[in-house]
């Protein structure tokens, strides 16, 4: 008869009759507790149980009907109306859906297992009949004596706790998933991307042309300037049709104290162009010269004029691929006294020297951010005579803007080429790029042989650079991207910067993305920036630091 009632009742009162059914039961075991040492077991054991139900209880009623002081008022009150209120029931009925009528059988199953126990004290009712007036029970029990005999199954009643913490596993497990499916579905991260990271291959190309074109037309009518040095800075923009970059001129001369340099800044806008054959412009006249002049920087048009103010000219190169590219003055775009040598002087810092004042100039963030860019470097100049295949870490310099916030100096991060005038002055006809150097580095590993790459593992040797670099910045060590070996060995040991930061280093020198090792496909340039960039950005998250730079 109890259970056809218990069964017309919806779950929120059904709740409200669990517990107070737990209450009598627990009042009781601690009225009988001093009867026996296994009724006071028992008890504890009880206690427990009733305080894991009615948080549960508290936590799904709060979650589906959406009002924690009502629900708090019921909970402290279980004779409150509100037990009884059936626009209650309702509310849990439409939260709960179909796991309605499952949660009403689980406390109806809870509900009858605290009867059971309950009925399972009527063998103690016995001492409370032989009570005397004003008397303890505990006097009674000892009063009594063994003149008294009483069976308590002592295993039913373990198993009866069994069951309800089973049942209340069962009813955590419910609400829990009860919980996370009324959460509406989160849509999946977006990765992101830097900015114009889908052109890659644009900035490439431009940035190869760019290098063919200042090769070309390269002139310098000072003698006293017998090296220069140009800079091509990371920060790049894909703008509609145009790749912006920004370059810099850096020029050494007889003159000067040691060190010094005069350096010029200027911003470079490429555009691939369609030529038309039959619309070219008239040819020169032919040189009765031996030596043919050199193509220079054309003056400035009324059209290129009106782009910009500060437009400078431009130079138009036909080889394999046809550019245009118009310069603009930068803002401050000549500054001399610069010492690119010298730490102390807070100006041009080369990317190795982290490996040699680790011990204060670099923190953590700044280490990671180096590596981010790391990446940004490789994905925009590899193969190109900016960067080439094979590079190290010394391929690259920043100029350092202040001791407090590196983010402003990472902003300066460049590649060098070399251009040496003695050479230029005896190039002639027909002459090509290999006048002109990058700045000094080590070809050892360019001259590795196809056999000796795939008997050591390397499958792209950018990315293989890239991982010693971030080696480098991890291990706070220079090191040689020939000695595979050692590298190998080295990242093989615990990171300084974590374990993620290790397994990224890994993937590098591996080329293990998932997507072959062609480093011109788009697929695989995703796959290297979405998991070393990304993952390199989420460690700086994690640590606090919001950097969009």
């Amino acid at each position: 008869m109890a259970e056809l009632v218990l069964g017309s009742l919806g779950v929120v009162p059904l709740v409200g009759v669990a517990i107070k059914s737990y209450q009598t039961l627990a009042s009781k075991l601690k009225t009988f507790r001093h009867c026996s040492s296994t009724v006071m077991r028992v008890h504890k054991k009880l206690r427990v149980r009733r305080r894991v139900f009615e948080n549960e209880c508290h936590l799904l009623l709060r979650d589906c009907l959406n009002d924690d002081t009502a629900v708090q008022i019921m909970m402290e009150d279980m004779d409150h109306e509100a037990w009884k209120e059936q626009r209650r029931d309702d509310g849990l009925r439409r939260s709960l859906k179909e796991n309605y009528d499952e949660c009403a059988e689980l406390v109806q199953d809870i509900v009858g297992v605290v009867h059971d126990l309950e009925a399972g004290l009527g063998c103690f009712e016995v001492v409370r009949s032989e009570q005397q007036k004003d008397e303890r029970l505990k006097d009674t029990w000892k009063r009594l004596g063994d003149g008294l005999r009483i069976s308590f199954n002592k295993s039913s009643y373990e198993a009866g706790l069994d069951d309800l913490q089973t049942a209340n596993n069962e009813l955590k497990c419910l609400r829990e998933q009860i919980t996370q499916l009324q959460k509406p579905c989160k849509d999946p991260p977006v990765k992101r991307l830097a900015t114009g990271a889908l052109g890659w291959t644009d900035v490439r190309r431009a940035a190869n042309a760019l290098y063919e074109a200042l090769v070309e037309a390269w002139s310098c009518g000072q003698a006293s300037h017998i090296r220069h040095f140009v800079k091509l800075f990371l920060e790049t923009e894909k703008a509609d049709e145009d790749v912006k970059m920004n370059i810099a001129f850096l020029s050494h001369g007889y003159g000067g104290s040691p060190g010094q340099a005069d350096l010029i800044q200027l911003q470079v806008r490429s555009r691939h162009m369609e030529w038309d054959p039959y619309l070219r412009l008239p040819m020169p006249s032919p040189d009765t010269g031996e030596e043919r002049p050199r193509k220079r920087l054309k003056p400035v048009s009324q059209k290129a004029a009106g782009i910009a103010p500060h437009c400078l000219g431009h130079i138009d190169v036909k080889s394999e691929e046809c550019y245009r590219h118009v310069f603009f003055a930068s803002n401050g775009s000549s500054f001399r006294g610069t010492r690119p040598s010298t730490m102390e002087g807070g100006e041009l810092i080369h990317m190795d020297a982290v490996c040699e004042t680790a011990g204060g100039m670099f923190s953590t963030v700044d280490r990671l951010k180096m590596a981010r860019s790391l990446v940004s470097v490789v994905l925009k100049f590899h193969a190109t005579p900016w960067l080439g295949e094979t590079w190290r870490l010394q391929d690259l310099s920043f100029f350092h803007q202040g001791a407090q916030d590196l983010t402003r100096s990472f902003r300066t991060l460049h590649l060098g080429v070399e251009f040496d005038q003695e050479n230029l002055r005896q190039m002639g006809v027909g002459s090509t790029m290999e006048g002109v150097q990058r700045t000094p580095s080590s070809s050892r590993l360019s001259q590795v042989s196809e056999d000796e790459r795939l008997f050591c593992g390397i499958e792209n040797m950018p990315l293989h650079c890239l991982g010693v670099a971030l080696l480098q910045i991890d291990r706070l060590k220079k090191m040689e991207p020939e000695d595979v070996l050692g590298v190998r060995k080295m990242a093989r040991l615990s990171s300084s910067l974590g374990p993620r930061y290790q397994e990224i280093t890994q993937k590098c020198l591996r080329c293990d993305f998932g997507y072959g090792t062609d480093l011109s496909k788009t697929q695989l340039q995703k796959a290297v920036y979405e998991s070393v960039a990304g993952a390199l950005e989420s460690m700086m998250s994690s640590l606090g630091i919001d950097d969009d730079s």
